[in-house]
């Protein structure tokens, strides 16, 4: 498989400092560090040209859970964060679940008849919790990692349409003041609900539709 496209700098700058070792990353309490183990800052993807071309930024709540003999290497921010993109592009290029399959047939809808890797460079996918957390299904009870990172990001794209899928991905978007189109999330158990589909058809509408007022 081909190398994973990188995000922009910028972007990779915001994020760098969540994939250092440091004492900053203990901020969360939630947050666990064990790269042998798949268990570091993850699940961004995309934004691969010049940030003007994002027409989508795609809010998520948290990466899901470790996939069996997911490893990464305890490595420097730089070349964690790039393995980690290179996991998620490949999870994704292959379809892995139904989560990943529901974001690529989301994508084909805004950028449809282009490969995978040229897509990216119209959307953003990011995370509202950088680490996976041991119950997915709840309500919030850290914002830090959105409140330091999150933000950040949406403000290099103020032309792209912001897309909370989920009700957490949706409450830190609230709770930073970023207005956005609520959607289901793209994940079981939300995915399976009847009103998910016309809720991700609505979006993808307000994303044809053109940059926020």
């Amino acid at each position: 498989m081909s190398a994973a496209p990188q995000p922009h700098p910028a972007l990779a700058e915001i994020l760098r400092p969540a994939h250092a070792r440091s004492a900053r990353f203990g901020t969360c309490p939630q947050a666990v560090w064990q790269p042998g183990h798949g268990h570091v800052p993850r699940g961004v993807l995309g934004a691969t040209g010049d940030l003007k071309e994002v027409r989508a930024i795609l809010v998520f709540a948290e990466p899901g859970g470790v996939y069996p003999g997911d490893s990464y290497p305890d490595a420097g921010p730089d070349d964690l964060l790039a393995a980690t993109i290179a996991a998620t592009f490949q999870s994704f290029a292959a379809s892995r679940d139904l989560f990943h399959r529901n974001v690529r047939w989301f994508i084909d809808q805004i950028a449809p008849g282009r490969p995978f890797a040229e897509q990216l460079r119209s959307v953003w996918l990011t995370e509202g919790r950088l680490c996976s957390v041991t119950q997915e299904i709840g309500g919030l009870r850290d914002r830090s990692c959105a409140d330091r990172y999150l933000a950040r990001q949406v403000q290099l794209m103020p032309q792209a349409t912001v897309v909370g899928f989920g009700g957490k991905a949706q409450a830190y978007l609230r709770a930073l003041g970023i207005r956005h189109v609520a959607a289901y999330a793209l994940a079981p158990p939300g995915a399976n609900h009847r009103p998910a589909r016309p809720s991700w058809e609505a979006a993808i509408e307000a994303i044809r539709r053109g940059p926020r007022d």
